[in-house]
């Protein structure tokens, strides 16, 4: 039981970071998706890379 929980908050873990990078991207007018299997690539990385990204929302306005 113990091992189960532990994998399971394991695997909330690695996916915690691609979510939120996805959902940034999303706020920042990017393909969620696309940004969320870079997020599963490169965990940190692509965050940052999405911080230094242009926003792109304020043009389709």
């Amino acid at each position: 039981m113990g091992a189960a929980i532990f994998f399971s908050i394991g695997i909330l873990f690695l996916l915690s970071i691609p979510i939120i990078t996805s959902r940034l991207a999303k706020r920042m007018g990017r393909d969620p998706k696309r940004w969320f299997f870079i997020g599963l690539l490169l965990p940190v990385i692509a965050t940052f890379i999405l911080f230094f990204l242009p926003d792109l929302s304020e043009k389709e306005k």
